[in-house]
């Protein structure tokens, strides 16, 4: 029952009891705000405890501690030393590492990406094209990029190129399909009404078949960006002398398991935030389509 002020000229509204969260209501919120975080806690935990213990590969797997403080060697160039984690020649050169990694996806990921959207949207509105296109990628989508490596290094060298072209040729495929999907499925009265409009076929596709296939296209482009950090690294492992993927085999052939994890990491977190990245992109677009839709 809602109650008011008894004060004289006051007619104060005070909420109904029945309104306000209890206890249990409160400790509820609170526990559904924990559960996130209790399974990488215990994970945190056990890692830590299986380190210190020397529980995992012989001792080499170090605690979660141990792996932190690398990364804060790598990044910073200062941290701890002696037990948690020793002089390193990797101390401060991760923004240079990470670096090199994001340039060559960047241009990969351009590369490949562009390509893409023009041979999808050409083979979306052209049968001639999708039936001259479709065939050669379809036959070529199949092969592992792994298998692209020796050839790579072969036209390449080591270096930059190699890893460029890896990532460009990994980033192509998913980014064709979805564009191409995305294209052939426009409906076709708003291409009619465009053409009866009077647009030329580049004003079709421009303003009509790219804005419709959209959607589709950001979808391919996100998964194209998560496929490209993996791709750079198999790349970097094989023929590089810098970047995430080096600094990950290098530590590996010293021993230094901690770094390691420093770099898996990193590439986690690299990754994670690339694909925020393009969502962000393409939010604006996308809610302005969806807009004009309805």
């Amino acid at each position: 029952m809602t109650t008011t002020d008894s004060t004289p000229g006051t007619d104060t509204v005070r909420p109904p009891e029945s309104n306000r969260p209890g206890p249990l209501a409160v400790t509820r919120r609170v526990a559904r705000g924990l559960i996130p975080i209790i399974v990488p806690l215990v994970v945190l935990a056990l890692w830590e405890y299986a380190g210190r213990q020397r529980l995992l590969a012989d001792g080499l797997f170090p605690p979660a501690t141990k792996a932190a403080a690398a990364l804060l060697v790598w990044i910073a160039g200062s941290g701890t030393t002696g037990d948690l984690v020793p002089a390193s020649i990797y101390s401060g050169t991760w923004s240079e590492h990470v670096g090199a990694s994001l340039v060559r996806i960047l241009t990969g990921y351009l590369i490949g990406s562009a390509l893409a959207v023009v041979l999808g949207l050409a083979g979306g509105v052209s049968l001639l094209a999708r039936r001259a296109l479709d065939p050669t990628i379809n036959a070529i989508r199949p092969i592992s990029i792994t298998a692209w490596v020796p050839l790579a290094l072969v036209l390449f060298g080591i270096g930059d190129r190699p890893a460029v072209f890896l990532t460009a040729l990994a980033t192509f495929f998913p980014v064709y399909i979805n564009t191409l999907s995305g294209a052939r499925y426009v409906e076709v009265r708003m291409i009619r009404a465009a053409r009866m409009l009077g647009a030329t076929r580049g004003e079709v596709i421009g303003k009509v078949v790219l804005p419709a296939a959209l959607p589709s296209i950001a979808v391919g482009l996100r998964v194209a960006a998560a496929i490209a950090w993996t791709t750079v690294v198999i790349a970097e492992i094989l023929g590089a002398k810098s970047g995430l993927g080096y600094v990950l085999i290098d530590s590996y052939n010293q021993f230094r398991f901690d770094y390691v994890i420093a770099a898996m990491i990193s590439l986690g977190a690299c990754g994670f935030l690339t694909d925020r990245l393009v969502q962000l992109a393409f939010a604006r677009p996308l809610r302005w389509i969806g807009d004009r839709a309805h």
